[in-house]
């Protein structure tokens, strides 16, 4: 038989948490505001003639039945006048052992309900305990508002042990109980624990998940770059029979173009129009937020004129994606003019369509126009935040007016806006740029004591800085010092590493370094091995250069520019004549040009009379190539 006592979490049913239920509401009605200050004049009127309807059925005989009261409770609780509700309940003591009104499961329901939008699951649950206490067996409905309230207060775990607790003591879940736990653990960044009680339900055989379900896995699992085991969750959710929705594939859409996946992206995209499922403005503002970050701008605004021919009105997120493309381009005056466009249709800016245009000043250097843009934002009643401080700090930073950017960190203290790690590397940086070195390295000490953790980026900034001021040691010094804190270098950073070790003659440790990126994880890139391959060709490693352009050329990294011009140059030094005539007939294969120091040299050969003629066509070849370069130019 199953016991009422068995669906609380062991604790809750002792006398001092039974007892602490009166202290705990006591506190909570003392505290209660009836009206809230962003009600309209209208809500307003309908909140006081729903209060004056409850009271004026107490005092009425008989007294109605319960049900009537929780239908006024449920038409405040709709207004999202929780607090109200609330009071009503507590003032007439509705949950109490001698209530003038018997409740039912309803008003308690009703009571947790409130509590939990409240942020007081913690008096939620007291007034769980008390209905149990009482006699009464708690539905589904209860169980689902407390896991929701326990979801939302960031208490996932305890929402899951809740959930096995009453499982475990015989409450059948629904759909909605199972759908309220995915969703909260996937909000707790958890999609594997998502996945695990995806597959639970499907076990327990009460109920089958559904679209939603699923579209929420394959949402984080998207939003923590898992596209293909996304893909993998959508392919099984295809074959059990359950329908995507535009959410699912929006979700998908977004993710793969998150990576840069656009071939894969377009295949959702057939596949929507094959299950005839309409593209809407989510869709289409996820294609143009693509097509801006690859700085293709005039085919995302192509784009917007196509939904706008198939009937779907884009909205502030759709122009705001295009103002950035515009501002990343630096196009600055277009993304205005797309502000206006979309203020001219009805949207209204957002925070982000504000700081958007901020960053796009900022790149450009118009401090003015930015500062501009941060207070009219401000007049508009948006609340700056640590991102739209930082845009204008690093701005600042960029022009070398250091001191207007530490102004800011003061004035973001006066605002109670704390900044963070981003913010605190702009201003080293800045202060590097400006050649104050002390105060960058004191202001790296003094975060830290402060428990504000530099990351990758403020250590490849200082790192970077003592390498082109000479100081291979400190620098190295500081990159064991970042691996001893747990931070992951990159590849920039080991790559800026090789660069300075080679520049200053240490060629076998940067040689080291080089060999041990894969065991790190990294993939060497063209400015890698550039790096390792020039300091190969000025300290006279002949076959170590020769062997790593091998290497580069087996493997997936492609010879760029700089790579055709530091091997020509190289093997012309040590009168490598065919390698190097072989390289330059493959540079120019390739559509690369030669620098200034590559033609110099190559001209002063040609001016020898000691070429054959075979070397001579080479040359000629590639003069021919550069001057159709500058005549397209």
């Amino acid at each position: 038989m199953l016991k009422l006592g068995s669906f609380l979490p062991q604790h809750a049913l002792s006398p001092s948490n039974f007892q602490s239920f009166y202290k705990i509401t006591a506190s909570l009605h003392s505290k209660i505001q009836f009206l809230s200050p962003i009600m309209d004049t209208q809500m307003n009127y309908e909140l006081l003639d729903s209060m004056l309807s409850f009271n004026r059925m107490i005092e009425s005989t008989p007294v109605p039945p319960v049900r009537e009261f929780n239908q006024i409770l449920i038409k405040i609780a709709k207004m999202k006048q929780y607090p109200a509700a609330i009071s009503l309940i507590l003032d007439h003591d509705m949950l109490g052992f001698n209530s003038f009104v018997k409740p039912n499961v309803y008003t308690f329901s009703i009571a947790i309900n409130c509590l939990c939008h409240m942020g007081r699951v913690d008096v939620g649950f007291s007034v769980y305990g008390k209905m149990i206490k009482l006699g009464y067996k708690p539905d589904c409905a209860v169980i689902n508002t407390l896991l929701r309230g326990l979801c939302v207060d960031g208490n996932v775990s305890h929402a899951v042990k809740f959930f096995d607790e009453i499982v475990r003591n015989g409450l059948e879940p629904t759909g909605v109980t199972y759908g309220t736990l995915i969703n909260g653990i996937c909000k707790s960044g958890d999609s594997q624990g998502a996945l695990r009680l995806l597959k639970d339900m499907e076990e327990m055989n009460v109920c089958q998940p559904d679209t939603f379900e699923y579209n929420m896995i394959i949402d984080r699992l998207c939003k923590e770059g898992h596209v293909t085991q996304a893909h993998e969750i959508f392919c099984e959710m295809v074959s059990k029979g359950v329908l995507p929705d535009v959410v699912t594939f929006n979700t998908l859409i977004r993710g793969f173009c998150s990576l840069g996946l656009w071939e894969e992206a377009k295949l959702f995209l057939d596949e929507m129009q094959d299950r005839d499922i309409f593209l809407d403005v989510v869709t289409y503002s996820i294609i143009v937020d693509f097509l801006c970050k690859k700085g293709e701008v005039d085919e995302a605004r192509k784009m917007i004129e196509l939904m706008i021919e198939r009937g779907e009105k884009p909205d502030t997120c759709t122009y705001t994606a295009l103002l950035h493309g515009y501002c990343l381009v630096g196009k600055v005056s277009d993304a205005r003019k797309i502000f206006n466009i979309m203020i001219a249709q009805g949207c209204v800016p957002s925070d982000v369509s504000y700081t958007a245009l901020m960053h796009g000043c900022c790149m450009l250097g118009k401090m003015n126009h930015a500062r501009n843009i941060f207070d009219i934002m401000v007049k508009r009643g948006y609340t700056p935040c640590v991102i739209s401080y930082t845009i204008l700090i690093d701005g600042y930073c960029k022009i070398k007016k250091i001191d207007k950017a530490w102004d800011l960190v003061s004035e973001m203290y006066k605002k109670r806006i704390v900044p963070n790690i981003v913010t605190y590397t702009s201003l080293i940086k800045g202060f590097l740029h400006v050649g104050r070195f002390r105060e960058a390295f004191l202001l790296f000490d003094e975060i830290q004591k402060h428990g504000i953790l530099p990351n990758i980026y403020t250590y490849s900034t200082l790192i970077d800085s003592l390498l082109k001021n000479g100081k291979l040691d400190e620098a190295f010094k500081l990159f064991k010092t970042m691996e001893a804190s747990g931070i992951i270098p990159d590849i920039v950073l080991c790559t800026s590493l090789i660069d300075g070790l080679c520049k200053s003659g240490k060629i076998d440790v940067g040689h080291e370094l080089f060999n041990k990126l894969h065991a790190r994880g990294l993939q060497p890139n063209s400015r890698t091995y550039n790096a390792l391959m020039g300091g190969f060709f000025m300290y006279g490693k002949l076959n170590d250069a020769k062997d790593l352009l091998q290497e580069m050329m087996d493997g997936s990294c492609k010879l760029d520019g700089v790579t055709y011009n530091l091997v020509i140059q190289g093997f012309l030094r040590y009168n490598e004549m065919k390698l190097a005539l072989s390289f330059l007939d493959r540079m120019v294969g390739a559509g690369f040009s030669a620098n200034s120091h590559t033609s110099s040299i190559l001209v002063h050969l040609l001016a020898t009379n000691e070429l054959d003629d075979a070397v001579k066509d080479v040359l000629k070849k590639f003069f021919r190539f550069m001057n159709k370069k500058k005549l397209c130019i």
